[in-house]
């Protein structure tokens, strides 16, 4: 199996919010990205918090109408060639052993189950801005692009 890579949400965030500081290096990364679809997988979990965010006046300053933001994620998910993937039954077991571990923060289940879902279908490099969020996930490498 090919070495897969995918991304966060706040990556496709700052790659959309041009008031972002991160903007620039984000919407390079996003080009990358679509230059080598056949490497990349976005879980539809990520459209679904970019679809949240980019609505969200608390994340935006110019919050995208609800008709905009779906036209945002569809082409993304579907006219620039990146695989997409779905969280599936087989990643439950994984999953809940994870969450059952007295030392799991409640507030990174979101997470988890994204980790879950991209691992199994054979990510090994992650792209985030918050490493720190995925250091014990099970990716091989974690990559902040924006630091570096």
């Amino acid at each position: 199996m090919m070495s897969l890579s995918s991304l966060d949400t706040n990556i496709l965030l700052y790659a959309a919010n041009e008031d972002a500081p991160e903007h620039d290096v984000c919407k390079a990364f996003l080009k990358h990205v679509v230059s080598e679809p056949a490497e990349w997988v976005i879980a539809d979990q990520v459209f679904l918090e970019l679809y949240r965010a980019l609505r969200n006046p608390k994340v935006m300053s110019h919050p995208l109408p609800s008709s905009d933001a779906v036209r945002h994620l569809s082409v993304i998910r579907d006219e620039m060639g990146i695989m997409h993937c779905g969280y599936s039954p087989e990643c439950w077991e994984g999953l809940i052993s994870k969450l059952a571990r007295d030392d799991f923060p409640s507030r990174r289940t979101h997470d988890a189950v994204l980790a879950a879902t991209l691992l199994s279908y054979g990510v090994k490099t992650f792209y985030t801005r918050n490493t720190k969020d995925f250091v014990d996930a099970g990716f091989q490498k974690l990559i902040n692009p924006v630091d570096g």
